[in-house]
């Protein structure tokens, strides 16, 4: 889920069109503080810190625009530590107080995939787009294609994945994630050579990290089991053959260098590039 809330953050600072309502609309700067520090420890991944942030926002902050984007915060804190059911409820709330908040929109929607209501999912991302609809940010836009993709992914509708992945690519080629979301499908669906092209291609567009090179490392092995029929890496080690052992461990090394610690790449290591 962390890719899911980074991609959330983008959403962050849309054009929406508040309900009035009495009361303080606009919140003091000390709460623009808490906000502005949850939002950052949400998108490093510390969520229970986010948590606690944007629970003391909720606690001290009287404004509704504070509310509203203290609920969004603790709704996506709550998806990054999966608890999906809280952060449905967090979401509710926060649409309680703006029935047009794309943040809570966002996340609602994170939280209803994580629970595998991925119709009302899908239905709050195309709310979302029809807000957006006149929103000249692109890379925004782009963002709703890959959730839309994540749903189908998960629903099997793996061709129809791809085609929402080639919309968000078309509009937001730049986001390094989106190829490897395409290389998650092509696993997904058991096309390991598909799978390992897409991440070699967002590790030459510059994602040269340890998570892409693990992905694509991962992704050699789980082709090669498959193609000896071999998931033990000592069995794996006498059948492979001089090339394709040449190729494991090239990779290997090259995720290594990039930073990549993994245990179970390392006993394949040993067992293969010996």
């Amino acid at each position: 889920m962390k890719n899911s809330l980074a991609i959330s953050s983008l959403i962050i600072g849309a054009f929406i069109f508040p309900q009035c309502k009495s009361g303080l609309v606009t919140m003091s700067n000390s709460c623009y503080d808490f906000i502005n520090q949850g939002q950052a420890q949400n998108k490093s991944g510390n969520y229970t810190a986010a948590l606690d942030d944007f629970n003391k926002v909720l606690q001290k902050c009287d404004a509704y625009d504070a509310k509203e984007k203290g609920y969004a915060g603790k709704a996506a804190a709550l998806n990054g530590l999966q608890q999906y059911s809280d952060a449905l409820d967090a979401a509710k709330k926060g649409l309680a107080i703006n029935r047009t908040s794309l943040d809570n929109l966002f996340e609602k929607a994170n939280a209803e995939i994580g629970l595998g209501n991925y119709s009302d999912a899908r239905t709050d991302l195309n709310v979302i787009s029809q807000l957006t609809g006149k929103n000249r940010n692109i890379p925004q836009r782009a963002t709703l294609y890959s959730k839309m993709a994540e749903i189908d992914t998960r629903q099997q509708h793996y061709d129809q994945a791809l085609q929402d992945m080639q919309q968000a690519i078309a509009m937001d080629g730049s986001n390094l994630k989106f190829y490897m979301q395409v290389g998650d499908i092509h696993v997904a669906a058991g096309n390991y050579t598909a799978a390992i092209g897409s991440y070699a291609e967002a590790i030459a567009k510059g994602k040269n990290d340890a998570e892409a090179w693990k992905a694509k490392t991962t992704t050699i092995i789980k082709l090669y089991q498959s193609k000896y029929n071999a998931t033990d890496a000592g069995v794996l080690a006498r059948k492979i053959s001089a090339a394709d052992r040449q190729n494991l461990c090239s990779n290997i090394s090259l995720a290594k260098q990039a930073g990549l610690q993994d245990m179970g790449i390392d006993l394949v290591q040993a067992s293969i590039c010996k």
